[in-house]
């Protein structure tokens, strides 16, 4: 598992490393489509007004024209700097509070997947005290008196002896069922874990491409037709930007109370009754499928993060097509249709 995270995390980073190359490529192209159009819509309104010769509203459609245009060349200019910083390093700043330190998806996932081999090999507590009821006999040891009485004596883990077995023979179709649980309950673990490196990287790289693109779509804001281009591009930063910190909410949930809460409910009940104890086995079954069904909605959660995000933003420019519940409803669509 960690040498496929690994890999992926290796490839991501290259592609980042390409796509922060790409960021300033038309800044410069930004700054000369922004004077053309600057220039253009002046002259629109000049042409308007010695049509109509209505200087107030002249005036005012120029004051107004000429501060969007000084803010877009601000924004230009700036742009590998205070505006790179204010989308990028907020939204990481964001993250960093909600992992509670560095948001650092590698050291993440790789908690995640100690998180389950701790899940998957049932750690149980050294020496514990098993109790059985035992029926009272008469003095001569051959008639049972119709009570009973508790007898109870410490287990090593590494000793069964013939309760255990006994024990272990009575429960074997939980244990089956708990070895069932464990399989789903891991299969939805690691999706959560791939599906998380694979948005919070998706996230970045999304970032570099609008960041990539934005040069040449902000000064179309100055012609009202356009503004939508601006208007688009604003939601699709904001919304990549928030893949990482949802995505760091989703795995925050899973991280600090469904695994800890997990473990702690079996050695609490270990700790208690024995590992050998049949309520043990029935406990692990019961905690297990509990496991099992939040994992499996943290994976559907973590799949939703690009919807989730695209929400927030307000609009669908932020999404992946064809990814998480759009895929989804596509392959609802297609078996509905067939």
């Amino acid at each position: 598992m960690d040498d496929i995270l690994s890999t992926i995390n290796q490839l991501f980073a290259a592609v980042q490393s390409a796509g922060s190359s790409l960021e300033n490529l038309f800044v410069s192209d930004g700054i000369d489509l922004l004077a053309a159009l600057g220039l253009i819509v002046a002259t629109w309104h000049t042409l308007l007004w010695l049509l109509d010769g209505d200087f107030p509203n002249y005036f005012s459609m120029m004051l107004r024209h000429v501060v969007k245009v000084a803010v877009l060349l601000l924004i230009l200019t700036t742009w590998s700097g205070t505006v790179h910083s204010y989308f990028v390093s907020n939204m990481q700043t964001m993250a960093d509070r909600v992992a509670g330190g560095s948001a650092d998806s590698n050291t993440l996932a790789n908690t995640l997947v100690g998180a389950i081999q701790t899940v998957m090999s049932g750690t149980r507590t050294q020496s514990h005290t098993v109790c059985t009821d035992v029926p009272d006999y008469t003095l001569d040891g051959g008639i049972p008196t119709g009570t009973s009485h508790q007898d109870c004596h410490d287990v090593n883990d590494n000793a069964l002896d013939n309760t255990s077995f006994w024990t272990a023979f009575k429960t074997l179709p939980v244990v089956l069922l708990t070895l069932l649980a464990k399989a789903i309950a891991l299969i939805a673990m690691v999706l959560c874990v791939l599906i998380f490196v694979v948005v919070v990287q998706m996230g970045s790289i999304l970032l570099h491409i609008a960041f990539c693109l934005g040069p040449i779509l902000v000064p179309w804001f100055v012609f009202p037709p356009t503004e939508f281009l601006f208007e688009n591009w604003l939601r699709a930063v904001i919304g990549a930007g928030l893949y990482k910190v949802i995505a760091w909410i989703m795995m925050g949930l899973v991280m600090k109370g469904v695994v800890p809460g997990f473990n702690a409910l079996l050695q609490k009940v270990a700790a208690t009754n024995g590992v050998g104890s049949e309520i043990y086995y029935n406990t692990a079954y019961l905690a297990l499928i509990a496991l099992a069904l939040v994992a499996s909605i943290g994976a559907f959660l973590m799949w939703q993060v690009p919807a989730i995000a695209s929400t927030y933003a307000g609009g669908g420019g932020a999404s992946l097509k064809g990814f998480g519940k759009g895929a989804i409803s596509k392959m609802a669509q297609g078996n509905g249709a067939s």
